[in-house]
C-alpha cells in the first residue's frame, strides 16, 4: 500500500467514525496530502473541514463531522468543534533568550530531534529571529513544555499561547514582477526562477518542479492566479496576478517569493 492509499484508507476509517456520531480529525497534512484527499473523498463542508490553527496554515488537519451537524450554523459548528480544536490545535510558543539568531531550520531540527515524526505537528511559524509559534496536539504540547529546552545551542522557553484574530504565520515575501510570453508553465518558471526557458523545462523533465504541491511534468500547462510554484534550488512562489497584457502582447506578471 502506497502513501496515498494508507491516507485515504485512514481518512476512510476517520469518516465512517464520524458518520456513527463522532469528530475525528487525521494528523497535520501537507498541502499536497490534503488535495489528494480533497479529491479522492469529494465531500462537502458539512462532512470535512481542513483546519490548521489559523486560516493561513499551509498543514493542516482534516476534521470530519458527524450528519447531525449537516445543515448546522457556523456558530453551532465553531462551538461543537471548540473542544477538538483545542485538543489538536494548540498553539505552542518557542522563545530563544535573544543570544543568537534562529532559524526554521533551527526550531524544526531540535523538535524532530526529540523522535517527533513530522506530521504530528502542523506550521512552524518564525516570528522573529528568536520566536516561533508551532501548532501541535495536546500530548505534543506537553511532551515539548517538559522536554524542549535548546534550539541550537540557545537555551529556549516554551509555553502555550493566544494567538491575534488577524495571524498570519509571520511569513515574508519578496515581490517579482514580470511579463511573459504566454501563462505557459515553463516559461512562469523561467520567469520566476531568472532561468532560460530551456534550463525551466529541464527542471520538469528532472522532477524538480512541484505546482500546487505535486510533481508537474506538464510544461505547457496554463497557471492562474493563486497557483503556488516551488523550483528546487530555486524557491517557492505565489503568482498574484497573471492576466494583463502589455502593449506588445506578453502577459504581466506579479508573484511573491517566499522567503
Amino acid at each position: 500500500m502506497n502513501e496515498n492509499e494508507q491516507l485515504l484508507s485512514r481518512a476512510e476509517d476517520l469518516h465512517a467514525r464520524a458518520e456513527r456520531g463522532e469528530i475525528t480529525c487525521t494528523p497535520f497534512l501537507t498541502p499536497r496530502e490534503q488535495r489528494v484527499l480533497a479529491r479522492a473523498l469529494p465531500l462537502s463542508a458539512e462532512e470535512v473541514r481542513f483546519d490548521g490553527g489559523y486560516a493561513a496554515a499551509e498543514r493542516a488537519r482534516a476534521l470530519f463531522l458527524p450528519p447531525y451537524l449537516a445543515g448546522a450554523d457556523e456558530a453551532l459548528i465553531a462551538e461543537c468543534l471548540a473542544d477538538t480544536r483545542a485538543e489538536c490545535l494548540i498553539p505552542l510558543e518557542i522563545k530563544g533568550s535573544g543570544f543568537r539568531e534562529l532559524a526554521h531550520k533551527d526550531f524544526l531540527g531540535a523538535i524532530l530531534n526529540l523522535g517527533i515524526e513530522r506530521d504530528a505537528i502542523g506550521d512552524l511559524c518564525v516570528t522573529n529571529g528568536h520566536t516561533a509559534v508551532l501548532f501541535c496536539d495536546r500530548v505534543i504540547a506537553t511532551f515539548l513544555q517538559e522536554n524542549l529546552t535548546r534550539v541550537a545551542n540557545d537555551a529556549v522557553h516554551v509555553q502555550r499561547t493566544v494567538l491575534p484574530p488577524d495571524f498570519d504565520g509571520g511569513r515574508k515575501f519578496r515581490p517579482i514582477s514580470d511579463t511573459v510570453a504566454s501563462p505557459r508553465a515553463d516559461s512562469v518558471v523561467a520567469a520566476l526562477a531568472g532561468i532560460s526557458r530551456e534550463r525551466a523545462q529541464a527542471l520538469f523533465r528532472e522532477g524538480l518542479v512541484e505546482i500546487d504541491y505535486e510533481t508537474a511534468q506538464k510544461t505547457d500547462k496554463p497557471l492562474c492566479d493563486g497557483t503556488v510554484i516551488t523550483v528546487r534550488g530555486k524557491g517557492k512562489f505565489i503568482i498574484r496576478s497573471l492576466s494583463e497584457q502589455t502593449k506588445k502582447g506578453r502577459i504581466r506578471l506579479r508573484a511573491d517569493q517566499y522567503l
